[in-house]
């Protein structure tokens, strides 16, 4: 009884010790977490929020002050004789303490419209970023949704690999009998081993795919690659790829919610806005500010009322760059190339966008058609593996007809799993190309 409980123990802690196999949406939501392109992407967006704050700045009034000690030492004058007399005397050195302090505020009324394009830009700025951390948040989930079943289809094969080396080890051990029996031949045998040899080959080749799969999601959901991994299949994996929608409602639904074009098109509208705060170098500049000085020569002195020995001052400053080397008309027209490229960039993106959405729908409708025929295949191969064994068993067929089926069967079920995955991870790409709906 003490050993029963002993080993019981032993089981559990062997059993705890397993990894618990890896769903697709707690990798996704791991890949989220430890993504370092994403996480740059989000400082990138938490920058732009700092250019709003500084675009509002120049709006608000500026107060600067300013405080100073000075000291100056005044060496011996030149020796002169006092009037009257033959006395020679010398000035002597003087050190003159100083106070002073000033205080300035002013306050930007006109620049051109620089400030207010320069505003709208920043919130179209952020605005941008926060669609593009949107479309990377979309492709780190298509990669790891992709390399996910690209995973699952690994494993999947090799279970299909693994039931093909069975087969063939049965009936190479099968042949053995019918030859020791005398209804067979050495040939026979020998081809049923080589069947059996190369069989288990491909399925140790398998094994390495699977590794590499494994190693490609551990990166893509930032897990050390030498670190256990195990997934657990989606449970819809084995059932029909769904009906594609057609492909103009699918085109119309990307347009309007895939995040990389809203963020083109904000990038555009920016570089507008930009172009306008070039163009307000042609204005003049109106500001107001108020000025306080004050300076004494002692610090009893300073400390002793605000109005003495102080001069308050305002005024109202207008400034013209009439001409400054033609560099604001470059400035306006590098501006209206950058609108032109982002104008280029949004068309190009809208292009992408629509090709992918074409893509996936072609791909989804025919892993759903090979997915029928792939399945109606398999069970026709079973049938036919076993009639061939059936008439092999009787004496009427032979090894070659037996083997032909079992290359049959494994192929299919190949398809099968081929179509099913590929159905699945174009579920995914249609997602990703409509902005993830």
């Amino acid at each position: 009884m003490v050993r029963g409980f002993m080993f019981a123990m032993i089981v559990s802690a062997a059993a705890l010790a397993q990894p618990r196999p890896v769903t697709l949406d707690a990798a996704v939501k791991l890949a989220l977490q430890r993504n370092p392109d994403l996480q740059r992407q989000i400082l990138l967006s938490l920058s732009a929020e700092q250019d709003q704050v500084i675009a509002r700045s120049s709006i608000l009034p500026r107060l600067d002050f300013n405080a100073s000690r000075s000291q100056v030492r005044q060496g011996e004058g030149t020796p002169r004789l006092i009037p009257g007399s033959n006395v020679l005397t010398t000035p002597p050195s003087v050190v003159t303490n100083g106070y002073g302090a000033s205080v300035v505020l002013s306050q930007l009324i006109f620049d051109g419209g620089k400030w207010w394009n320069n505003l709208a830009a920043a919130d179209l700025g952020l605005e941008s970023s926060k669609a593009q951390v949107e479309e990377q948040r979309l492709q780190i989930t298509y990669l790891v949704e992709q390399r996910f079943y690209e995973l699952v289809r690994a494993q999947r094969q090799l279970q299909v690999f693994g039931d093909a080396a069975t087969r063939s080890r049965d009936q190479a051990n099968y042949t053995q009998r019918l030859f020791e029996g005398g209804r067979a031949t050495q040939a026979d045998v020998y081809a049923a081993r080589a069947n059996r040899d190369n069989d288990e080959v491909q399925r140790l080749g398998q094994e390495r795919l699977v590794e590499l799969a494994r190693a490609d999601l551990a990166v893509a959901i930032g897990v050390d690659p030498g670190e256990p991994l195990t997934v657990a299949e989606p449970p819809d994996l084995m059932k029909d790829p769904s009906q594609p929608p057609p492909p103009a409602d699918a085109i119309a639904r990307a347009m309007q919610n895939r995040p990389s074009l809203k963020a083109f098109a904000l990038t555009a509208d920016q570089n507008r806005k930009l172009a306008s705060v070039a163009k307000g170098d042609y204005w003049p500049t109106l500001s107001i500010g108020a000025r306080y000085d004050r300076s004494t020569q002692t610090l009893g002195e300073f400390t002793d009322g605000l109005d003495r020995n102080a001069q308050l001052s305002g005024a109202i400053t207008l400034s013209w760059n009439i001409f400054n080397g033609l560099s604001t008309t470059a400035n306006v027209r590098k501006a209206q190339v950058q609108v032109a490229l982002a104008e280029n960039d949004l068309a190009s993106g809208r292009r992408n966008v629509a090709s992918d959405v074409q893509k996936a729908v072609a791909q989804l409708a025919t892993a759903r058609q090979q997915a029928r025929v792939a399945q109606q295949a398999e069970q026709t191969a079973k049938e036919g593996l076993r009639l061939a064994r059936t008439r092999q068993e009787v004496g009427v067929g032979n090894q070659l007809e037996v083997r032909d089926a079992e290359l049959k069967l494994t192929q299919a079920q190949l398809n099968v799993v081929g179509s099913l995955v590929d159905g699945r991870e174009a579920e995914a790409a249609l997602r990703r190309a409509q902005g993830g709906t």
